[in-house]
C-alpha cells in the first residue's frame, strides 16, 4: 500500500467526483453556491445607501441586508447582498474579497444553499429605524396620572413597605424609619360651622 499527500488524495478525489457515475451522468455538487454575498469587516459609514450603490457596479441587487443593533441601532460591521444573477456574485466576492476600504480590509464570500437561513434578509431594502427606549419609558414613568391610579400606585407602595419592615424585624435588626404611611398627606377634615 503506497502512502499519498494529502494535496495529491484531495486531488485524486476531485477527480474521481467529475468521473460520470454509474448511470453515465455527472456528479452534481452537493451543496451549490448562491446570489447571497457575506461582506466583512465594513468600514464606518459604509451602510445601506453606500452598499446598495458600490456593488450595483457588478450588476443588479436584489436585496441588501446591514446587521445591526436592536438596541443602539448601530451597523455590527458585516452585511449580506443579494444579486439577482450567482455568476455575478461570485464575481463581485472574488474581486472585492482582501479589498482595502477605508483602512479595512472587506472579506466577501458566496454563501453556499446551507448557510443561507430563511430569514437571513428579515427586514431587508428598507431604513433602520431607531426605537427611542428610553424616551418612551420616561414618557411611561412621567405621565400624569389620575388620582385613582395615583392612589393605587401609593396603596402597592405602602404594601411594598410594610412588607420590608416584616423582613428586616425578621432578620433581628433594630432600625426605625419613618414609614411611607406616615409620609403620606393625610385628607382635608371636613369642618362645618354652626
Amino acid at each position: 500500500m503506497v502512502k499519498r499527500r494529502k494535496s495529491e488524495a484531495s486531488a485524486a478525489a476531485a477527480a474521481d467526483d467529475d468521473a460520470p457515475g454509474p448511470s453515465g451522468q455527472q456528479h452534481v455538487a452537493a451543496d451549490p453556491l448562491t446570489a447571497v454575498v457575506y461582506i466583512g469587516h465594513l468600514p464606518h459609514g459604509f451602510y445601506e445607501d453606500e452598499l446598495l450603490g458600490f456593488f450595483s457596479q457588478f450588476g443588479k441587487l436584489v436585496r441588501v441586508r446591514l446587521s445591526r443593533s436592536k438596541k443602539t441601532a448601530k451597523p455590527k460591521h458585516y452585511a449580506f447582498l443579494e444579486f439577482q444573477h450567482a455568476d455575478v456574485a461570485q464575481i463581485a466576492a472574488e474581486t472585492m474579497d482582501g479589498y482595502f476600504m477605508f483602512k479595512q480590509k472587506l472579506s466577501c464570500r458566496v454563501l453556499k444553499q446551507s448557510e443561507v437561513h430563511p430569514q437571513l434578509f428579515k427586514g431587508a431594502n428598507r431604513k433602520f429605524k431607531k426605537v427611542p427606549w428610553k424616551k418612551i419609558e420616561a414618557e411611561r414613568v412621567n405621565k400624569d396620572r389620575t388620582p385613582e391610579e395615583a392612589a393605587a400606585r401609593m396603596a402597592a407602595l405602602i404594601r411594598k413597605d410594610k412588607a420590608r419592615a416584616k423582613r428586616i424585624a425578621a432578620a433581628g435588626i433594630e432600625y426605625e424609619y419613618e414609614p411611607l404611611e406616615a409620609q403620606r398627606p393625610r385628607k382635608a377634615q371636613k369642618t362645618t360651622f354652626n
